[in-house]
């Protein structure tokens, strides 16, 4: 993983952490990570006025490429993950039925973006850590999904400010640590096990 720091030699222990902060749009988000032998599990649940904007589980391979989601959002559930035939599959629940997703064209190397997610911004900065360098920026194809469910696949410009500074589209920018975790406005981290020490104080952001 490009984002982590140490020796050449050293082997970073697993990425298991959980926090809390604010997001780009001004949302409330708790989130985690926990690395595992397949690959990186991710957490965030979003709140805004009071109310739960969305609920996410984003789930990564050992590559960093998107293996599956959960999403729940005020419109519905979505399920969604890509076959081995380079399509998108799954389904979302919403007020008025099942609406189907299968067949869309997908690339290996795609990203997801759900409007809004911190965590899925920080996952797409680890899959494209070694495809796009320092001060550069290329056209990623992405699945975009909005609060609505109604999802699409289109190409997003990634731009890469610094190694650890990234923008996604017009956005603003998301500085991520050298754990590959998110920077958010007044935000914390903590260490995810129990009985875990943090190495020093606890982590906080302005």
């Amino acid at each position: 993983m490009e984002l982590a720091t140490g020796t050449p030699d050293a082997v970073p222990a697993p990425l298991r952490s959980g926090g809390r902060g604010q997001g780009a749009d001004g949302a409330s988000l708790i989130w985690s990570v926990a690395e595992g032998r397949k690959g990186w599990r991710w957490r965030e649940v979003r709140n805004i006025g009071g109310g739960v904007a969305s609920s996410l589980l984003l789930e990564t391979d050992a590559d960093g490429r998107f293996a599956h989601l959960e999403l729940a959002t005020p419109s519905g559930l979505l399920t969604l993950h890509p076959e081995r035939d380079e399509t998108l599959h799954g389904h979302a629940v919403v007020s008025d039925g099942v609406e189907h997703v299968a067949g869309l064209a997908w690339d290996a190397d795609g990203i997801v973006l759900l409007d809004g997610s911190t965590v899925c911004r920080v996952a797409a900065a680890q899959a494209l850590a070694g495809l796009v360098e320092a001060g550069t920026s290329q056209a990623h194809l992405a699945v975009v999904i909005p609060a609505t469910l109604w999802l699409e696949v289109k190409p997003v410009r990634i731009e890469r400010l610094d190694q650890k500074t990234w923008r996604f589209g017009a956005e603003e920018p998301l500085a991520i640590d050298d754990r590959g975790r998110p920077v958010l406005r007044g935000g914390e981290t903590w260490p995810l096990e129990q009985g875990e020490e943090p190495a020093g104080p606890v982590e906080r952001h302005r």
